[in-house]
């Protein structure tokens, strides 16, 4: 049997992401005996007419897409990928006679919606190590509930994965899994609520096969909270450290940390950057979205960081339920009282199917009875969306360090590109003041 998979993604905003979930499929696939490939959509110029090549030389009997995001999630400038999708699929089916399997985070929150509209033969809603094997193997169709796994990360990934030396940054999974309640967030849906841990053993062998091997030591840990579990960070952090690896990493955090000299340890390990999933400044609003902190963790989390000298980011919502132009400000005063780097901001709440989100948004009329979810659709609080837009930016004004990532379009953005392959190291909000993008 012989699969090619097909990384669909070809957003470079805010950077290109390692294609992980794709790269354990493959392993999965190939430790099953099939012939495997992993194909790149992301650094070719012509993206089809290098796909329609590899199809041609490679002859799949089943090709396997995997689709990461359905669009950027901004409001106002909001981009839907699936024409783009909706074009590889054409593309393979009109190049080799091969069973289509859709799969990934994007396809995993609106299955039946995605399989329909793109036209695959079958789907696997979940994680895809054990689905793979069992829908490559058989002729079954429509859309397959995944078994949860676990990912190994291949010692010969170059074979797998011939794009793999393109990538500055390796994404390296350490759990999956949240038991967090955010009234917004997919990941329950995605990777469940029951937080599965890897060992720390194999993740820091995988970081020392990369950095040793093949040169790699820029990492970002994926996991959607990384102190989820402080124990299981902490095994990990001190596993690193007795390799003695000389590497460079960034991770995403809830600003709610027990003992501050987690963050010390965290910057003896090799961590440069700290992504915190904050949301909001104000006690109602983190209460309003069920964020299980306050701003006084925040606080304590952003001085932590600051002692260290560890570069750290707050990541915000703005529109959640309940917002009103008194939390708004209390945000940006709490911003202002702990200066991060970077303040990325979003205004506007992408609602997605079976969250908490989703509800409250029908109760209120946001969405009508049998609305898709599909085509974006954002929740604004009672300010309504101008009024929200025109709030923030009063608030924000022209604080520097403030990046809105809806206000324009940059995924095809000239200027973006060349900054990842000339200039930029580590996450774009690092840099986003030195190149112009925060406010003027």
């Amino acid at each position: 049997m012989r699969v090619l998979l097909i990384s669909a993604n070809r957003e470079f905003f805010p950077e290109p992401v390692f294609p992980l979930g794709v790269v354990f499929v493959g392993e999965a696939l190939r430790s099953s005996g099939a012939s495997v490939k992993i194909f790149d959509m992301q650094f070719h110029r012509f993206p089809l007419r290098a796909l329609k090549g590899e199809l041609s030389r490679f002859r799949p009997s089943v090709v396997g897409i995997s689709l990461r995001n359905i669009d950027n999630g901004s409001y106002p400038c909001t981009r839907s990928y699936l024409p783009e999708y909706a074009e590889i699929v054409r593309t393979v089916k009109s190049a080799v006679q091969a069973r289509v399997i859709l799969g990934g985070a994007g396809f995993t929150i609106f299955p039946e919606e995605i399989l329909n509209a793109l036209g695959g033969d079958a789907g696997i809603a979940g994680e895809g190590e054990e689905g793979a094997i069992s829908l490559c193997a058989g002729n079954e169709y429509g859309v397959f509930a995944a078994t949860p796994g676990a990912g190994d990360f291949p010692e010969d990934i170059e074979e797998l994965f011939p794009s793999f030396r393109k990538y500055r940054t390796i994404g390296i999974q350490t759990s999956r899994g949240c038991p967090n309640r955010c009234i917004y967030c997919t990941y329950p849906i995605l990777e469940g609520r029951r937080l599965r841990q890897r060992s720390p053993e194999q993740v820091a062998r995988e970081m020392e096969l990369l950095s040793k091997k093949y040169g790699k030591r820029s990492f970002v840990i994926v996991d959607s909270l990384f102190n989820a579990s402080e124990g299981h960070l902490l095994q990990v952090l001190e596993e690193i450290l007795r390799l003695g690896l000389d590497i460079q990493f960034s991770c995403y955090l809830q600003p709610r940390i027990s003992d501050t000299s987690i963050i010390g340890l965290l910057k003896r390990a090799g961590c440069v950057a700290i992504d915190f999933g904050t949301d909001s400044g104000s006690l109602k609003m983190l209460s309003s979205i069920n964020k299980g902190f306050i701003p006084e963790d925040i606080i304590k989390a952003s001085e932590a960081c600051t002692a260290e000298g560890i570069d750290f980011c707050h990541s915000l919502i703005f529109g959640c339920p309940g917002e009103t132009r008194e939390t708004i400000r209390e945000t940006v005063r709490l911003m202002d009282e702990v200066s991060p780097r970077a303040v990325v901001a979003m205004t506007g709440v992408r609602i997605y199917p079976g969250t908490e989100m989703e509800v409250i948004a029908r109760v209120e009329g946001y969405i009508a009875e049998g609305e898709s979810l599909l085509s974006p659709c954002f929740y604004f609080s009672e300010l309504g969306a101008d009024n929200l837009m025109r709030e923030v930016k009063s608030a924000v004004g022209s604080r520097r360090n403030w990046f809105f990532p809806g206000e324009r379009d940059r995924s095809a953005s000239v200027g973006h590109r060349l900054l990842y392959f000339l200039y930029r190291k580590g996450p774009l909000w690092r840099t986003i003041q030195k190149i112009g993008w925060a406010r003027p």
